[in-house]
């Protein structure tokens, strides 16, 4: 049963020490990391930064900005500076949500010019950065990360993670920024994106993400949705997980922060506690539609200023004046910096990148991104005995499997009279235990081996079932960022079926064909015990993206080289056949 999507209502999540909250931060930030392609960590190349005057202004000044995050891909935006600018600064980072003009935005739901001037103003040094697909930012498109890209979790969630992890690093390359006092805001998308930048770089010391989290909405673009990214969290427990660093919440009731001070504030409160931190939570709620307003804006001047500053000067937004909001775009809307020019470009580059930074791991940290990208894990499991007969010679036993996931595996143990009581052999077959009834398999139980065979996910008895999916079809637009698809749980499952068979004697041998040769050769590179395999070959030949989409679709699975690569590191002799 697939019972979470995007507007899944969860619980709290509830912490009862410091050293809980710690181990669980730990674990979401390999998390995040892992769903936004940022593990390993790219290599941090040259920014080769360039600037251009826009104007002085009362107070501040004001550059347009670009910086090459990674190698021919630049992020864009303005940067915003106190005037006169002072030998060291705090700063704050500006990420914008999905208003449709972006940092150019000027309404009341959000005035993106005026706010950072205002912080500008204050004494603020400030980076405002474009989505990607926006403004400037037109290199790839904003819904990038589609399709066969989640095969290499390349995403739009993750490039734009590692925009602003590089912007951080311009702002603290610069001598004028204090980089011990350095904070991040966004509203919406940008809460999200103030989030994960805060969860991954300990830089941010204060962190504002507006209007964005929820226990009951978690993000309505491709952008915020990198497949994995909230299998077994949601962004209440993620924005829990700053404890004990300084945060504002903001919500209105129309909206999905509805519920923040009865709900996301008190589950976030729950890590915060375990350090005596709530003081440093601090939120505003109003009767307000989605927004980053003048009232939120008058609340996180103060928030900034306390925690960055060390004072608060009580600070009145003053209005600004723009002539032409055009003047602080690099391209005027035509065109974008040079190097990548679309998508594909950009994916086959992001590809070689990837590649290149995996295989320079060892082998056991390649393990560690497989069993994420899988689920395989040392889950529990009860083997529930059903019948037993014996036909010509062999005992034919019938159990089912549960495993601690609410994993229900059909398993049959053939035993032969001639057993030693050693020699096992787990059968896995495309169409579950009739993979029993070949040849192969009577000429092991003729020699003596007990045979063990189960069903995988959907397949054998399962075959004609259908996932059962909650929610509206808009609702599970992101389906894979909560979900581990068929071919995943199929991993998971021959897992499971190879420590219950190491169970059974002492010698285990394994063969499969078809769909569980595929997810044997997943299984057998995280798990122990297997003394030799043999694969069917052909199940194993798929050549390119789009084959693997179509017939072993799990996010991440080429990143660690696809199933050559899961062969490679299998602890067993392996044979095809």
């Amino acid at each position: 049963h697939a019972n979470r999507h995007t507007n899944t209502v969860f619980p709290i999540t509830r912490f009862s020490s410091r050293e809980e909250v710690e181990t669980r931060r730990e674990e979401i930030r390999f998390h995040v990391r892992m769903a936004a392609g940022l593990y390993p960590w790219p290599e941090k190349t040259p920014l080769n930064p360039r600037y251009e005057d826009v104007g002085e202004y009362d107070g501040y000044s004001v550059k347009k900005v670009m910086f090459e995050s990674r190698p021919g891909f630049w992020s864009t935006g303005n940067l915003y500076l106190p005037r006169p600018l002072p030998a060291k600064a705090p700063a704050i980072l500006n990420v914008i949500g999905h208003w449709m003009e972006q940092r150019l935005t000027r309404e009341p739901t959000g005035d993106y010019p005026q706010q950072i001037a205002n912080f500008a103003k204050m004494g603020f040094i400030c980076l405002v950065t474009d989505m990607i697909g926006t403004v400037d930012s037109r290199q790839i498109s904003h819904y990038y990360g589609k399709e066969e890209k989640e095969l290499w979790t390349s995403n739009g969630l993750g490039i734009q993670l590692w925009n602003n992890i590089r912007a951080l690093d311009l702002l603290c390359s610069m001598p004028e920024v204090d980089a011990d006092h350095i904070g991040v805001t966004g509203a919406s998308g940008g809460g999200s994106q103030t989030l994960f930048l805060s969860l991954l770089d300990e830089r941010i010391l204060a962190a504002a993400p507006i209007n964005m989290i929820s226990l009951h909405m978690q993000g309505g673009c491709q952008c915020e949705n990198a497949p994995g990214l909230r299998r077994h969290t949601d962004n209440t427990e993620m924005c829990a997980m700053l404890a004990p660093r300084a945060l504002f919440l903001a919500g209105s009731d129309g909206d999905w922060t509805k519920n923040l001070e009865t709900a996301e504030l008190p589950g976030v409160l729950e890590a915060y506690r375990q350090y005596g931190a709530e003081h440093m939570v601090e939120h505003f709620y109003q009767s307000a539609p989605h927004q980053y307003n003048e009232k939120t804006r008058h609340q996180v001047y103060s928030f900034f200023a306390r925690h960055l500053m060390g004072k608060d000067p009580g600070w009145t937004e003053q209005p600004i004046e723009v002539e032409d909001l055009q003047a602080l775009t690099w391209f005027r809307g035509e065109g974008h910096a040079p190097g990548y020019n679309n998508d594909e470009e950009f994916f086959a580059g992001h590809k070689a990148e990837r590649t290149a930074a995996v295989a320079a791991l060892s082998d056991d940290e390649k393990r560690k991104m497989l069993a994420w990208v899988t689920g395989i894990r040392q889950n529990a499991y009860r083997l529930i005995p059903i019948s037993a007969d014996v036909r010509e010679g062999i005992t034919i036993a019938r159990s089912i499997i549960f495993g601690e996931n609410g994993e229900k595996l059909p398993f049959v143990q053939l035993t032969p009279q001639s057993s030693d009581g050693k020699r096992v052999c787990l059968a896995l077959g495309d169409n579950g235990k009739d993979c029993l009834d070949r040849d192969e398999i009577r000429r092991m139980l003729a020699e003596g081996v007990t045979v063990v065979s189960g069903d995988l996910f959907l397949t054998g008895e399962s075959a004609a079932c259908t996932m059962d999916i909650s929610g509206t079809e808009s609702d599970n637009l992101y389906y894979t960022t909560f979900h581990y698809t068929t071919d995943a749980f199929r991993a998971q499952d021959a897992a499971l079926l190879i420590r219950a068979a190491a169970a059974i004697g002492t010698e285990l041998t394994l063969w499969a064909d078809g769909c569980a040769a595929r997810a044997a050769a997943c299984a057998l590179a995280v798990c122990d015990g297997v003394k030799s395999a043999a694969l069917e070959k052909t199940a194993l030949e798929l050549s390119g993206d789009a084959a693997y989409y179509t017939d072993f679709r799990i996010p991440g699975i080429c990143t660690i080289g696809g199933l050559p690569g899961c062969l490679a590191l299998a602890r067993c002799d392996i044979r095809q056949f």
